[in-house]
């Protein structure tokens, strides 16, 4: 039986070298943006980080858990392909960019619903009408990161 993306994290572990790998994508991630709104997307993760030490690693645990549920049905689909004719499950990620940048953003606007901290909130609301196109940028790295510990 093939294990979930949930089974393939849950060891507390790993789970803390997948929110380790996670910062480091989205800090390269932030790091690659120019332009005005990249201005802004460095000013919303420097108000997040601000907010206190670990905030950012607490936050992607506190997600962590909802983006896997929103990476699950893609995860299925790939393991559902002959293992002979199957990519890597980061190139699998990639070819479907927009709709895994449509379901990872349902994640965070989802939470945004339910946050109460006033500065991430206003940061989020500040980031959010460029997340889609920033997150579509991001989803081959989030790929890669996936493939590691999947295989």
């Amino acid at each position: 039986m093939t294990k979930t993306l949930h089974e393939h994290i849950a060891d507390p572990n790993i789970r803390k070298a997948v929110i380790r790998d996670c910062v480091v994508v989205l800090e390269e991630e932030v790091n690659k943006k120019g332009g005005l709104s990249g201005l802004v997307v460095k000013g919303g993760f420097k108000v997040i980080k601000g907010v206190g030490s670990g905030t950012l690693e607490r936050l992607i645990d506190w997600l962590l858990d909802e983006f896997v549920d929103a990476m699950e049905p893609f995860y299925q689909q790939f393991q559902q392909i002959d293992e002979a004719a199957r990519p890597t499950f980061a190139r699998f990620v990639e070819d479907r960019t927009d709709a895994v940048a449509n379901a990872l953003i349902g994640v965070t606007d989802q939470r945004r619903q339910r946050a109460k901290n006033k500065l991430l909130i206003g940061a989020y609301d500040k980031l959010r009408p460029q997340a889609l196109q920033h997150v579509r940028e991001g989803v081959p790295s989030v790929g890669r990161l996936l493939h590691k510990y999947i295989v």
